[in-house]
């Protein structure tokens, strides 16, 4: 059987991209997304994707998924968590946060990915055992820059810490996993299929907890 990659938010262009690039390279693709299925039908057409409706936000929404993925597969490869949440929706500075914007922005980007991770991982015994999560430079502790959205910006660095904490946990039992940021839509194209490569690919320190971007430089976490 050909190898199996779920992807979320698949709604996004960038998500969307990243299908196509593994559909063309072989994979069966299951893609979720919040937006309904029906959508999708004309824009993905080819027998290696499926498209099911997930909203990651919702824990009952991400089980029916699941569900649904089990009668197309036994297993998923590699689990690739997409951006549910992006940044431009509040003020920058903390003193101007809304505390229902950090909230949403948390469920969608720090709690969604461990839902569907949380859902996946008996689907994930037999196969690569590979998890990859999509971030940003602005979730960056170490870079500290200056601009971000306040709730978006936490919920990106609270995701860099969920990452270090399954990469702990899980890595014992033969997960490995990649952490990347895809850079601006502009680079799409080159992006995603530079992402495909480096989430298929073996690294040598596979114990390192790292985040590259799509040309291969380390961001600092």
């Amino acid at each position: 059987m050909d190898q199996v990659v779920l992807i979320t938010e698949v709604h996004r262009p960038w998500e969307c991209a990243l299908v196509q690039e593994f559909a063309k390279k072989g994979w069966h693709v299951m893609g979720c997304s919040p937006v309904p299925e029906e959508e999708f039908h004309d824009a993905l057409d080819t027998d290696k994707i499926h498209i099911f409706t997930m909203d990651t936000r919702s824990r009952e929404s991400v089980r029916q998924a699941v569900r649904r993925i089990q009668e197309h597969t036994s297993r998923v490869d590699l689990l690739v968590c997409g951006m549910a949440s992006s940044q431009g929706r509040e003020a920058a500075g903390i003193a101007n946060m809304s505390a229902d914007l950090v909230l949403e922005d948390y469920r969608a980007n720090t709690l969604g990915p461990i839902r569907v991770i949380e859902a996946c991982l008996p689907l994930m015994d037999n196969g690569l055992r590979r998890i990859a999560l999509l971030s940003d430079v602005q979730g960056s502790l170490g870079l500290g820059l200056s601009g971000a959205g306040t709730g978006y910006a936490m919920s990106k660095a609270a995701l860099h810490m969920a990452y270090t904490m399954l990469h702990g946990d899980l890595s014992g039992e033969g997960f490995t996993f990649r952490l990347f940021e895809p850079g601006s839509e502009l680079e799409t194209g080159a992006s995603a299929e530079a992402a495909a490569a480096y989430f298929t690919g073996a690294r040598e320190d596979e114990e390192r907890v790292v985040m590259l971007d799509w040309r291969g430089q380390e961001i600092p976490l």
